[in-house]
């Protein structure tokens, strides 16, 4: 019977796998990268290892996804590289959710394609599909945490450096591997549970020492800038925000979400008692509440550092279900009277009815996102993915290798938006941002990269420095740094392309030849 159950679970969990991959793999095929994704692939590509722990501060996310990028960005692969990596790392989160988690077919079913796990993580090639991965993974060897302490060590070490937003998480689950391992200790009275555990908790430590010599002095960062609020305020703004993020994934009002945090709150209850253990529900709490108020005092988040809690909350009923079956193991060698005792008619009913909440709660979030997804003023909706575009980057990448030489002097308006075009052309071409009329490639959102000029003192700046060029090739963006630019179009302005529809992401484009003399 056992058997069979095993077969079935197979072909269940193969038959969710393939139309994941089938579903975003077709979303994949019509991505247009765009900015962030280009500034993650020019940073891996023209930095040393060195020289890219000291740009972490103005970027705002730790090394790891950096690092993963990097052999690939240097031996020079095509920027769509970093779209198959990503969806590589969420294929593998998928693979262990649809095979491994302890949930129904229907509640795999709905997260695998809702934008929990859904075109956010594996389309959009960002950091964060790392978060997804490694909390699959931590949940997956919950239960060999002990048998595995260095291997469960480095999952927790890797979570710190995937990505700010995991900081709580990571340190959250380190604190409760290390507190089950000093009770377990202290009931049985002896050290070697303690040992173990400490062979494996010092690395996220050592991870954690690593993001802070990162970050140090992030304040040079005109990105972030601590908030200082009072204890009145700063509550105030906790529940502000904590409905809006929850509204910003669903789509609903706040009575909804006071629903939801009523079911997450019911089930953590109904399934700490049954196991004895709450840590799980400090983890998400500690998790959702971190998000908050890195929100309030640092930097507003945006939907994709949101979705990072639903792979908080995965894990925390993961772990959940997981401790249960662990629990009702341990009684069974120790003593037949307490498994009699776990499996009491009570016993039974609050682990279903803890279930039952933690799985419709998963459901009822994976459903409303969808609809959430699907929503007209989306930027990145369903039908945007399908059907719209994305960044202009790519054809206007494609219109330059096609007509302009890689020795003629380019310039952009903007460094932040003209990287998704330097990222499709490779290392051949060179822009300079205008503001300055230095080579750059990535941003590293300084105020020398907001610097403003007028069109006079561009040409002139141009005229002194390449007297013998007759015309130079000008990429405007939404974001102009040629203050009087509207104003100054002539004739000896030649438009050679435009964008001519609104991108998801605002990336539209001009590009112009000027004629700097006759």
């Amino acid at each position: 019977m056992e058997k069979i159950q095993s077969k079935k679970q197979y072909i269940i969990g193969t038959v969710l796998l393939a139309a994941y991959l089938l579903f975003n793999g077709i979303l994949l095929a019509g991505h247009e990268l765009w900015r962030d994704e280009a500034n993650v692939w020019l940073i891996a590509r023209d930095m040393t290892p060195w020289q890219l722990f000291q740009e972490i501060k103005y970027q705002g996310h730790p090394c790891l996804w950096y690092l993963i990028a990097m052999p690939f960005a240097k031996i020079g692969l095509p920027f769509q590289t970093l779209s198959v990596l990503s969806f590589l790392v969420m294929g593998a989160a998928a693979g262990f959710f649809a095979y491994r988690a302890p949930f129904h077919p229907i509640t795999k079913a709905v997260v695998l394609l809702s934008p929990i796990m859904t075109y956010y993580y594996p389309v959009v090639a960002r950091n964060y599909c790392l978060i997804a991965l490694i909390l699959m993974l931590l949940a997956f060897f919950y239960p060999k945490r002990n048998e595995k302490p260095m291997l469960y060590g480095l999952l927790l070490g890797l979570l710190v450096q995937a990505d700010t937003i995991a900081l709580a998480t990571a340190g959250l689950i380190s604190c409760m591997w290390l507190w089950e391992c000093v009770h377990t200790a202290m009931k049985e009275r002896t050290k070697t549970p303690f040992i173990t555990g400490a062979k494996g908790v010092w690395i996220p430590a050592a991870s954690l020492v690593l993001w802070i010599f990162q970050f140090y002095q992030v304040s040079d960062s005109p990105e972030y800038e601590m908030k200082v609020l009072s204890a009145g305020e700063m509550l105030s703004e906790i529940k502000n925000f904590s409905y809006h993020i929850l509204t910003r994934m669903t789509g609903q009002g706040q009575k909804f979400d006071l629903l939801l945090i009523l079911l997450f709150v019911t089930a953590g209850v109904l399934l700490s008692v049954k196991i004895k253990n709450i840590w799980p529900s400090v983890v998400m709490s500690g998790a959702f509440l971190f998000e908050v108020i890195f929100s309030i005092m640092v930097y507003q988040l945006h939907i994709w550092h949101y979705i990072a809690i639903c792979f908080s909350l995965i894990w925390c009923f993961w772990v959940y279900l997981e401790s249960r079956k662990e629990k009702l193991q341990n009684a069974e060698n120790n003593d037949a009277a307490d498994a009699e005792s776990g499996r009491s008619v009570w016993g039974k009913y609050v682990a279903i009815a803890g279930r039952i909440l933690a799985e419709g709660l998963l459901v009822l979030l994976g459903i409303t996102m969808f609809g959430r997804w699907n929503a007209p003023e989306e930027n990145s909706s369903l039908s945007n993915a399908w059907n719209g575009l994305y960044s202009d980057g790519v054809h206007v990448a494609e219109y330059v290798k096609e007509n302009i030489k890689p020795e003629e002097l380019i310039l952009s308006t903007d460094v932040v938006e003209a990287a998704t075009v330097q990222a499709y052309l490779g290392k051949e071409y060179t822009f300079r941002f205008a503001g300055t009329g230095e080579a750059v490639t990535y941003a590293n959102y300084t105020e020398e990269q907001s610097r403003q000029i007028t069109t006079e003192a561009l040409v002139g700046w141009i005229s002194e420095n390449y007297p013998e060029k007759k015309y130079f090739y000008l990429l405007k963006s939404p974001t102009n740094c040629v203050t009087d630019f509207d104003e100054q179009v002539t004739d000896s302005w030649e438009l050679l392309y435009q964008t001519g529809e609104k991108t998801a992401r605002g990336e539209e484009y001009s590009l112009y030849r000027i004629t700097v003399q006759e």
